[in-house]
């Protein structure tokens, strides 16, 4: 009993030490200091913010740009395998600009009747081509294979009737257009 009465007793002086209650020392009357965010710490915050921010609005673009390039890659691709099945349905010959061989094809980015050219030729003599500086348009070219040596072009050395190439622009980063070259 002696030990319960000892035990209530100090807990009794912890609880109501005069620096906590009863009198007025120095530190009963400091006020704490630390009790919110200091000016410093939450314009570092801000500033950590403000960089996240300006990291995703630059890679915004390109990541954009990279979409629409990948919709035209897919809309050449598909334009090709249409040149393609045109040609073995209609006896190795290629369409021309007459023939709506696009008709059951669906291209997402290109115009299929003023974005498409084919620059079909019977003769066997293929005009020079070079490469396309533009975004908007594919060019479709026989007797033509993908250049080694000029980026985007195309050669008719070593190249026959049933070699289709076509030719198209994808967004670079400044304002021209980077050429391509696709080949069947």
């Amino acid at each position: 009993m002696a030990s319960k009465k000892l035990e209530t007793q100090q807990a009794k002086s912890k609880w109501q030490s005069p620096a906590i209650f009863g009198s007025r020392s120095s530190t009963h009357n400091r006020r704490i200091t630390n009790a919110g965010f200091t000016i410093v710490e939450t314009l570092f915050v801000l500033a950590i913010a403000g960089l996240i921010l300006l990291i995703v609005f630059l890679a915004l673009p390109a990541l954009e740009r990279s979409s629409r390039n990948n919709q035209r890659r897919q809309d050449v691709s598909t334009i090709l395998e249409a040149v393609s099945h045109w040609e073995l349905n209609n006896s190795g010959n290629i369409p021309t600009a007459a023939d709506n061989f696009l008709q059951y094809y669906k291209l997402s980015y290109y115009d299929p009747t003023t974005g498409v050219t084919i620059h079909a030729d019977a003769s066997g003599s293929p005009t020079s081509v070079n490469p396309v500086s533009s975004v908007d348009t594919v060019d479709i070219y026989n007797y033509q294979r993908c250049s080694t040596t000029t980026a985007g072009g195309s050669t008719s050395t070593g190249a026959g009737y049933s070699d289709i190439v076509a030719l198209y622009g994808l967004e670079s980063g400044n304002s021209s257009a980077s050429a391509q070259c696709q080949q069947l």
